[in-house]
């Protein structure tokens, strides 16, 4: 008799921005599924995140390879006749198999907090919806600027691209003002600076705090002397 596949949600994290699910039949392999995934970390995440989830699809497999083993050698000890009750003992086991994946995947997905560093969901930015993987999640070093912004990836701003909090995209620069632009935001030749404000009322020239009469410049100040004010200061 032949036993219909298990199916449970396995979330791996691979370099092909891709998530895989892995479904096995009892006794049988592990095929993988892939689904398109919402948030996808970088390199160092993902490895972290897949020696989590990787040992708990170990677990399971060991799992269900015993349980498949006891239900054979049920059915070969009784030459076939306790297969029906051995293959409905196979079925409740088999279960708690992929309930014991369940909770082992769930707490890879824990997003950080300050008690716990969580593998697949370094930084929370948004709401984490339980059983999801990704939800509510942004990698190491992005910066949460919302979904709205084209340039994010469900709300996170990736490495560098973060600009007082909006998201530029690749190759722009971010200007004081929050803006991104293709060109650097200075100014290639600063302006000069402004002229002196001139509070001689009758004309003549600042000289420090004091006033030239008109007329004549002024061509020294010191607190001693005061002005020094000449009709030509080459004189």
């Amino acid at each position: 008799m032949n036993i219909p596949a298990f199916s449970a949600q396995a979330s791996l994290y691979r370099n092909n921005n891709r998530y895989y699910s892995s479904g096995a039949e009892f006794g049988g392999s592990i095929s993988d599924q892939s689904v398109i995934a919402a948030y996808i970390p970088g390199p160092r995440t993902q490895e972290r995140c897949s020696g989590c989830t990787d040992i708990c699809v170990g677990l399971k497999d060991v799992c269900l390879a015993e349980v498949a083993i006891s239900v054979a050698e049920a059915c070969w000890g009784t030459l076939g006749f306790g297969c029906g009750a051995a293959l409905a003992w196979g079925y409740l086991q088999a279960g708690g198999c992929y309930a014991h994946y369940a909770e082992c995947f769930g707490l890879c997905q824990i997003p950080s907090n300050p008690f716990w560093e969580s593998p697949c969901c370094p930084k929370v930015c948004g709401i984490h919806i339980p059983g999801i993987a990704g939800s509510g999640c942004c990698d190491h070093g992005e910066a949460c600027v919302g979904s709205h912004n084209p340039n994010t990836r469900d709300g996170c701003c990736p490495v560098g691209q973060e600009c007082h909090g909006n998201c530029c995209a690749p190759g722009e620069y971010c200007l004081d003002d929050g803006s991104c632009s293709t060109e650097p935001g200075y100014f290639a030749n600063p302006p000069p600076p402004p002229p002196p404000v001139n509070n001689c009322i009758f004309g003549g020239e600042p000289c420090g705090p004091k006033c030239c009469p008109p007329g004549t410049h002024c061509c020294n100040y010191s607190v001693e002397f005061g002005p020094e004010c000449k009709t030509s200061c080459w004189a």
